[in-house]
């Protein structure tokens, strides 16, 4: 996959997982952590957010940095989803699984 295409993933992931309103994170903060593994500056970092915006993300700037100010399910959506896989009946082996996949969808600071 081309380089460019992987940058706009992870970027986006940065922002789903490791930013909210009350974190935000810095585009030398995300460069460096996308520099572990890919070559990466803030300012391709910044051209970047900026795709993402004029896409529709909800990205928001701010003095701190950035961050999603959406995010796919509240806190409340995601522990009723949970309740309603572990308390569901039927033979389902892999409920587990399927509960950690669902807290993936969460950032960091909102899991708390």
């Amino acid at each position: 996959m081309e380089i460019k295409k992987v940058l706009i993933i992870l970027i986006l992931r940065i922002l789903e997982t490791e930013s909210d309103i009350a974190h935000p994170i810095t585009q030398l903060k995300i460069a460096e952590l996308i520099s572990a593994k890919y070559p990466c500056d803030r300012k391709t970092v910044g051209r970047n957010i900026k795709f993402l915006c004029e896409l529709g993300y909800p990205i928001v700037k701010t003095a701190k940095g950035f961050y999603m100010d959406k995010m796919l399910f509240s806190r409340e959506e995601i522990k009723f989803i949970v309740n309603s896989v572990r308390g569901a009946e039927g033979d389902f082996s892999d409920r587990e699984e399927l509960c950690d996949r669902l807290y993936t969808s969460l950032s960091r600071y909102y899991k708390s």
